[in-house]
């Protein structure tokens, strides 16, 4: 009777669903490394409901052109299973100082042809570091801080495009509240681009949204900080990645949000293209257009010919308005 009973337990416990874990990899230098990043998103995913398994890669100093081609990260890819993979250029491919934004592009594709020879449903994301703030006169130069933080975006940008991939804005997050607090929380010093435990945990709170789509809310897991804390980098995080989805090339948003603030809410969109353009944009049915850059600064256009040359503007993330109708514009490089 006592063996039946255990056949019948083993029965039952034999056709129980298994709990599907997604396996999860970061790839990246000591920004990733710093505070167990991996492991602060970890435990905000189970504590949403998703159960993954993460592992890291990671190599302090480096950038993706080393990481990439490595035999260390090469045998993770070819010999295990992954269904997410997160990137993280380093701080000078970031900026576009070691490699063009074309070259490190490349580079990245090659691994994701690589990864998708064992792997063919992984989805893969960059995500965009955040930098350090400069000493300045002892209290922290934070406008040079805003205008670098700027660059990396714009090149992390022009990288995803040119990759096909979306990315986490983890700088975009870190911009948030720097543009309004001067208090040095997201770092531990002045001059360190490494993240404190609280910038590290921002970082895992915007890629938990770009790899998930979903807002945090009140997610109970804090990794370490006290729940005040905690909550208020969750709207931070909860505030910039699902509202501007479309700027992190997550795909269209069901709302067309105003980068900077400016301008007024929206009926419909505003035809406009190619986007992103080198500089050339066609538009349709405007006689004139606003062009607002993320620092408020608008121009004023005249579309009335239905071409814009727009090559005398930097590289970056506009918003286009021409009366109730708004439009995002990517301006890259020529």
């Amino acid at each position: 009777m006592k063996k039946k009973t255990l056949l019948a337990l083993a029965l039952v416990l034999a056709l129980l669903p298994a709990v599907a874990q997604e396996r999860v990899l970061f790839v990246g230098n000591s920004l990733t490394f710093y505070n167990d990043m991996p492991q602060l998103f970890k435990g905000i995913a189970r504590e949403k409901g998703h159960e993954v398994a993460v592992e890291a890669y990671t190599v302090g100093g480096a950038g993706l052109a080393t990481l990439l081609p490595s035999e260390a990260l090469t045998r993770m890819v070819r010999d295990e299973r992954w269904d997410k993979v997160v990137l993280q250029p380093g701080t000078s491919e970031s900026v576009g100082q070691s490699l063009t934004s074309a070259a490190t592009a490349q580079i990245i594709g090659r691994f994701v042809d690589m990864l998708h020879a064992t792997s063919p449903e992984a989805k893969v994301y960059l995500y965009e570091i955040g930098y350090g703030i400069p000493p300045g006169n002892g209290n922290g130069d934070y406008s040079y801080y805003l205008m670098a933080q700027g660059i990396i975006l714009d090149t992390v940008t022009r990288i995803a495009q040119q990759a096909g991939l979306p990315f986490a804005p983890a700088g975009e997050c870190f911009r948030r509240h720097y543009a309004t607090h001067h208090d040095l929380m997201l770092h531990s010093t002045f001059n360190d681009i490494h993240p404190s435990l609280a910038g590290s945990y921002l970082v895992a709170c915007a890629i938990f949204q770009t790899l998930y789509e979903e807002p945090l809310d009140t997610c109970r897991f804090h990794g370490g900080l006290d729940s005040a804390q905690a909550a208020y980098l969750q709207q931070v995080a909860d505030s910039v990645v699902l509202p501007r989805r479309e700027e992190w090339l997550m795909g269209p948003a069901p709302v067309v949000d105003d980068p900077v603030g400016l301008l007024p809410a929206a009926e419909e969109s505003l035809r406009a293209y190619p986007n992103p353009t080198t500089g050339l944009l066609r538009i349709d049915g405007c006689a004139e257009v606003l062009l607002v850059d993320r620092l408020g600064h608008t121009y004023r256009l005249d579309a009335s010919s239905g071409l814009l040359d727009l090559s005398r503007f930097a590289p970056g993330i506009y918003c286009l308005q021409a009366g109730n109708r708004r439009h995002k514009l990517v301006i890259a490089h020529h």
